[in-house]
């Protein structure tokens, strides 16, 4: 139930609001904290510590942005706890993005884009992981990332840009 207006839903001081933000958020958090991480095992951990804490303050939310806004900047601030961790630095994750970026099974996977954008260092990943992935306004996430818009925007060019470099023959015909 993702609601319109700038008010958490009611559903969330009840016992089974951790369960519907789950079905609510889930998927999208999830996608969003692997392409983060890289590692699917630790964005499903990222996931539900993002849950959780959003369950826990959802009396603290202003109402000054969207739903979508104010979750999407606590996945955000937990993944990049993780990536400050000892233990995620330990840990590369690179043959978990290898699975995850080409199932073994469907030798047809292309993960050349995935891969591009992984790339990407993490300013310019962020807001391309944000606007095509979560499908979110420039505006929205220049609040997610506390910038203003004009830098978002300009971030996006740049990937963009990068991406076009590290494409070229892949998917431009330059």
């Amino acid at each position: 139930m993702q609601s319109t207006d700038n008010q958490m839903p009611s559903y969330l001081q009840d016992e089974d609001g951790l369960a519907r933000l789950l079905d609510d958020w889930g998927d999208r958090l999830l996608r969003l904290c692997t392409l983060y991480l890289g590692d699917v095992h630790l964005a499903e951990d990222a996931v539900q510590d993002t849950l959780i804490k959003a369950w826990r303050c959802a009396g603290q939310y202003r109402g000054k942005s969207s739903e979508i806004t104010w979750i999407t900047r606590i996945a955000i601030n937990v993944c990049k706890s993780y990536l400050r961790s000892p233990w995620k630095r330990r840990h590369a994750p690179a043959a978990e993005l290898d699975t995850l970026l080409a199932p073994a099974d469907d030798p047809q996977v292309d993960d050349t884009l995935p891969r591009a954008i992984m790339a990407l260092s993490r300013p310019y990943r962020e807001v391309i992981i944000l606007y095509y992935y979560q499908e979110l306004k420039a505006r929205e996430i220049a609040e997610i990332l506390h910038l203003d818009v004009s830098t978002v925007t300009a971030r996006l060019s740049r990937a963009r840009k990068q991406l076009r470099e590290a494409l070229k023959g892949w998917y431009y015909d330059e």
